[in-house]
């Protein structure tokens, strides 16, 4: 695993992560890296999955309307 130094945190953040982490019953460390995971970008596979997924969920959509369609409409 690889290995991160990171300095000039401000205190008040810390303290954040340390009372959440406290609350959580896990490490400063470990609730830092529990962080990192769920904030990872995705992957290109995993951008077009979501994609699919939510293409798949929404209706399908009527063409848009032509200027003439919106003129009658108008009258």
């Amino acid at each position: 695993m690889a290995q991160v130094l990171i300095r000039n945190i401000p205190e008040e953040t810390l303290n954040v992560y340390r009372e959440r982490a406290k609350r959580n019953g896990i490490s400063l460390e470990q609730e830092i890296r529990n962080l990192l995971e769920q904030n990872r970008p995705y992957t290109p596979e995993e951008r077009v999955a979501i994609s699919r997924y939510f293409h798949s969920k929404t209706l399908k959509v009527s063409p848009p309307l032509t200027l003439d369609d919106i003129r009658e409409g108008l009258e």
